[in-house]
């Protein structure tokens, strides 16, 4: 089962790193730094700054690898105690 968890977490990892490309491609630097350094800050670049063509795509593989796998994981250490 936590296998599984850990494809949804690469799933959300994959779709970070495009987004950080894509901050220090287009935005610049500071950008991308930002989307680094600063907690939650990629979240605000990908809803007001983010421009792909699969923008939705990469959004939802971002918001959706993180909240299964979280729930996965929350559900492994429920079910161990």
């Amino acid at each position: 089962m936590m296998m599984l968890a850990l494809v949804f977490q690469l799933v959300a990892f994959v779709c970070a790193i495009i987004v950080l490309i894509h901050a220090f491609k287009n935005g610049g630097a500071l950008q991308g730094i930002l989307c680094l350094c600063v907690p939650f800050y990629i979240i605000y670049y990908m809803f007001a700054k983010f421009e792909h063509e699969k923008k939705n795509l990469i959004i939802g593989g971002y918001f959706g690898g993180v909240i299964i796998a979280l729930v996965i994981q929350f559900m492994v250490i429920g079910s161990s105690q």
